[in-house]
């Protein structure tokens, strides 16, 4: 019974003493704590943490803007209907007569009436298109395309020259390079247009027959009463075209 009750005892203090310790080092760990909210090194590390969560948060938005705005692009170009597709024309090169304006002929043409005219005594003519100058998919003397499309929301198209973004609140509908006919003695003026920046060729069919008629060569810039800078001599000019 004495070895007994001195286990017994002994078991008991043990149990005490496991107390004892564990209500010191809680005490310890409480007083850790404290001494770390004092602390200036932690609270600056805080600091930085939330910096960085701001920080990345500012990030996503901004990516989120960029997305809802490339989405609003991209239902804008499908609200716009292309119309028509057809064959680039205008006035031959070599005649100073005629138009200067380039047209979008349709594919299938309708036939005049057959008493028009009623009387001639001469008429302008009216030719393809051909590029003079080799750039992505086209080579030089491909026969050009064109289309006519339909904005369904605008109410304005602008065409900027030496540009390829628009104003703020404007739709780019595409951007690319200006072109016109040539600058050589002899040749003729005409209008000033703005090719998409990825064009394409009429048909397999119709590439590099050499056949002039109306052509188009790249625009580039000539310092004088045109200022430099912010142009550069010989800088081929930009375009773009814009929608409000």
């Amino acid at each position: 019974m004495r070895g007994t009750r001195h286990i017994a005892v002994v078991f008991l203090l043990f149990i005490n003493v496991q107390d004892v310790f564990g209500s010191e080092e809680e005490g310890i760990h409480t007083q850790d704590r404290r001494l770390l909210l004092n602390d200036p090194q932690t609270l600056l590390t805080q600091i930085e943490a939330l910096q960085r969560e701001t920080q990345t948060m500012k990030t996503e938005m901004n990516t989120m803007r960029t997305q809802v705005t490339t989405q609003q692009t991209q239902i804008h170009s499908l609200e716009n209907k292309r119309h028509e597709d057809g064959i680039t024309g205008g006035k031959p090169h070599h005649e100073p007569g005629g138009g200067v304006n380039t047209l979008c002929l349709p594919h299938d043409p309708d036939n005049a009436s057959h008493n028009f005219p009623t009387s001639l005594q001469s008429a302008a003519h009216v030719y393809g298109d051909e590029y003079e100058f080799t750039y992505g998919n086209i080579a030089r003397d491909d026969d050009v395309p064109c289309a006519v499309c339909h904005l369904q929301s605008a109410t304005s198209v602008l065409m900027i020259p030496a540009k390829t973004t628009c104003p703020s609140g404007w739709t780019m509908q595409y951007h690319g390079y200006l072109v016109t006919d040539n600058d050589d003695s002899g040749w003729h003026v005409t209008d000033f247009i703005s090719l998409h920046g990825d064009p394409e060729y009429l048909t397999e069919g119709a590439r590099q027959h050499n056949l002039n008629g109306h052509v188009l060569y790249p625009v580039a810039a000539v310092c004088g009463s045109l200022p430099c800078p912010p142009y550069k001599s010989g800088q081929y000019i930009t375009c773009v075209v814009c929608s409000l």
